[in-house]
C-alpha cells in the first residue's frame, strides 16, 4: 500500500511539474514580482523551497534571477531562506521515497552496506565538498536522503556554504545585464574557477602521486 502511495505521489508530482513548467519561467516570475511587490518575496521563497519536488527548476537559474529581480542583498536573503527549506524538502522527500529500498539492498549486498556505512561516517564531508563545488543542489539532497547520513550532519554541512554561494550567484545576477562591469567579470571568474576545481584537482593528484 505504501509503495502504491509513493508511486501515485511521484506520478502526481511529475504531472504537476509538467503543467507548471511553462508558467514558471524567468519571464513570468519577473512579471509577477513587478506586479506583486509585497507578495513577491514569499512567492519566490515558496518556489525555491519546493523546487526539489517541482522538477525542472534549476537552483542556479533561480538564484541568478533573484539577483536580477531583488538585488544582491535581498536576493541573497530570499535565496538563503528558500534554499534552507529546499535542502530539508529534498532530503526528506528522497528519504521517504527510496530509503527503504536502499536498506533492503544494504542487507543483501556487502558493497552497498559498506558504502552506506561510509556515508553515515563521512557523509557530512562529502556533502560539504559537493555543495562548495556546486554540484547540482537537489541531486546532493536526494543522494543524502537515500544514504545513511544523519539529517543533522547533512543539514549543517549544507548550510555552511549556502550563504556565500547564494551571495555569489545573486551578485552575478545583479550584474548580468551589465556584462562589462567589474562585478560581472569578478563573479563570473569565481564561478568558473569553482566549477573547474573538481575536474582539475584529480589531475593534480595524479601528477603528484604518479
Amino acid at each position: 500500500m505504501v509503495t502504491v502511495i509513493k508511486l501515485f505521489t511521484v506520478i502526481a508530482i511529475i504531472v504537476l511539474s509538467v503543467y507548471l513548467y511553462p508558467h514558471l519561467n524567468h519571464q513570468n516570475i519577473g512579471a509577477f514580482v513587478k506586479e506583486n511587490r509585497t507578495a513577491a518575496p514569499l512567492f519566490f521563497i515558496a518556489i525555491t523551497g519546493l523546487r526539489p519536488i517541482l522538477f525542472f527548476l534549476p537552483s542556479m537559474g533561480l538564484t541568478i534571477v533573484a539577483g536580477i529581480l531583488f538585488g544582491t542583498i535581498w536576493g541573497t536573503v530570499y535565496v538563503v531562506v528558500g534554499g534552507a527549506l529546499s535542502t530539508l524538502v529534498g532530503f526528506y522527500f528522497a528519504r521517504w521515497l527510496g530509503r527503504d529500498v536502499v536498506k533492503r539492498l544494504v542487507n543483501k549486498n556487502s558493497i552497498i552496506r559498506t558504502l552506506d556505512e561510509r556515508s553515515r561516517m563521512y557523509g557530512k564531508h562529502a556533502v560539504l565538498y559537493m555543495r562548495l563545488f556546486n554540484l547540482p543542489w537537489d541531486m546532493v539532497s536526494y543522494w543524502a536522503g537515500l544514504s545513511g547520513i544523519c539529517f543533522s550532519d547533512y543539514y549543517r554541512a549544507s548550510l555552511i556554504p549556502l550563504v556565500p554561494i547564494s551571495f555569489l550567484y545573486t551578485y552575478f545576477g545583479s550584474h548580468v545585464l551589465t556584462p562589462t562591469s567589474t562585478g560581472f567579470i569578478v563573479s563570473l571568474s569565481i564561478m568558473l574557477v569553482m566549477g573547474a576545481i573538481p575536474y582539475i584537482k584529480p589531475k593534480f593528484k595524479k601528477k603528484a602521486y604518479g
